[in-house]
């Protein structure tokens, strides 16, 4: 253990102990866990840090509903509707974020898919996901990554993140550049939580259509039904041009529908006023009234016929109809 000089001043003696401890932990984040990773069965896909694995499931969990046959688009859309609030969640549009950016999702479904169509009862899915983050105001771009693990158990894709948007300080840079490692993260530490042990997040993953916190309501686990996730998704997707244009088709449908039955009830009106002539007949002033009547009558059977409500078949008898109590 590194030791100080007795008459070295107290304030200074905790600024270098504080420096010493970070350099570190820097270092031991650089190094694997050996004690907390778990046991690789198969490498379904990797690329440097990144990765897709099928590990052995954490002990004394139940045995997952596996295989499962998952459809690829989805469970890239359930993915994406995925959101996480980081300031308490009271204003939902103000504060959330989405948790994975649409071309994360789409980058890692499909080895999740495939990975859980090859995996037992006795696996679970892990996977290590890299992205860029904004620095310096967009000028520069930052690595960060999040991993998670994944299972199908209810009829429900489990989602649980080890670690959201994890940096690499410059400390821990510093670190690498004195073992002459700039590129390569592979050594770097990622934890995978787990059932038992919590993952690293600045909040929580908000309860949406379709998604809900899994055990003991924990924030960085959820339970997804995929084809609920993936709908809403698409919902929210629809550009708000398309949305207007399908409600006013719905506005003129139900405009149709009302004329329509105003018609009907014409069609019904007319029908009963023929029935009336047809019984009692009218004469002098009487049957100019009825002559005016027939006239409006002739007028409403070929707006109907106009606006197609009644067939031309339909429309001759009925105008013959009303002709022959002329």
């Amino acid at each position: 253990m590194k030791r100080f000089p007795p008459n070295l001043p107290r304030s200074l003696a905790l600024v270098l102990a504080g420096s010493l401890f970070a350099s570190t932990a820097a270092a031991l984040d650089l190094l694997p866990s050996f004690f907390e990773k778990p046991r690789i069965t198969a490498t379904i896909w990797e690329l440097g840090e990144q990765y897709v694995n099928l590990v052995e499931i954490e002990k004394g969990a139940v045995p997952n509903d596996h295989p499962a046959t998952l459809d690829p688009i989805e469970v890239e859309q359930a993915l994406a509707s995925l959101q996480l609030w980081t300031k308490g969640g009271v204003f939902r549009d103000e504060q959330s974020t989405p948790v994975f950016s649409k071309s994360q999702a789409g980058s890692i479904a499909r080895f999740v898919v495939d990975a859980l169509s090859k995996a037992s009862p006795q696996e679970d899915v892990t996977f290590n996901l890299r992205g860029y983050a904004d620095v310096m105001l967009s000028v520069a771009k930052e690595r960060e990554w999040t991993t998670g693990r994944v299972f199908v158990k209810d009829g429900k894709l489990n989602l649980i993140i080890g670690e959201y948007h994890k940096r690499i300080d410059k400390g821990k840079k510093n670190v690498e550049g004195s073992f002459g490692i700039t590129e390569d993260y592979r050594d770097v530490n990622f934890d995978i939580a787990g059932r038992n042990s919590k993952g690293h997040m600045p909040g929580r993953i908000v309860n949406t259509a379709g998604v809900e916190l899994g055990a003991e309501s924990r924030p960085d686990w959820v339970s997804i039904e995929v084809l609920k996730a993936a709908k809403a998704y698409r919902d929210v997707q629809t550009p708000v041009a398309q949305r207007k244009e399908e409600e006013k088709m719905r506005n003129e449908a139900a405009k149709l529908t009302l004329e329509r039955r105003e018609m009907r009830e014409e069609m019904a009106r007319m029908r009963k006023e023929l029935q009336t002539l047809r019984e009692g007949g009218a004469a002098g002033t009487g049957a100019a009234s009825s002559t005016q009547s027939l006239e409006e009558r002739l007028g409403k059977l070929q707006q109907l016929l106009d606006k197609g409500l009644i067939s031309a078949d339909d429309f001759k008898q009925r105008k013959r109809a009303i002709l022959e109590e002329i």
